[in-house]
């Protein structure tokens, strides 16, 4: 008598546990979070790389950091809803690492600025646009799995 109940009982669990599941998010719904969440970051983080393509020698360690201040926000929030949200077991991780590493070594580049001796020399325009490229490279990875085109930035 158990046999016969217990089987059928756990069949339909089996089949409506996914869509039961307490946080659950679709992948169509996860690509629009992540649009949404990304937009903000994107567009500081475009304005930043054209303001450190303007910089010459002559550029001040506290202009770069007051252009800095906007990304630097931009990110932190970022990073605080992209943690909070629940994403798709095929997204999770990657998510996540762009969070908890690229993001933050961005974060690191930014907070050098005042240790540049010259803003114009290069230095920190190579090592931003690096990690800038290794962020990209990831998010890649994460849009194509949810569905979105490819980005320049997140």
């Amino acid at each position: 008598m158990i046999r016969r109940v217990l089987v059928p009982v756990l069949i339909v669990a089996t089949l409506f546990a996914p869509s039961s599941i307490a946080g659950a998010i679709t992948t169509r719904a996860a690509s629009a979070q992540y649009v949404n969440d990304v937009a903000p970051a994107n567009a500081a983080l475009t304005s930043f790389t054209t303001e450190v393509n303007a910089w010459t020698n002559a550029t001040p360690d506290a202009e770069g950091e007051r252009e800095a201040a906007s990304v630097l926000t931009a990110l932190g929030t970022l990073q605080k809803k992209m943690l909070s949200q629940t994403w798709p077991p095929m997204v999770e991780g990657g998510v996540v690492f762009i969070v908890r590493e690229d993001i933050s070594s961005l974060d690191e580049d930014l907070d050098s600025i005042s240790d540049n001796s010259s803003l114009g020399n290069g230095a920190f325009k190579l090592t931003w646009d690096a990690d800038s490229k290794t962020v990209a490279w990831h998010a890649f990875y994460v849009r194509r799995d949810l569905g979105l085109p490819s980005s320049r930035v997140l």
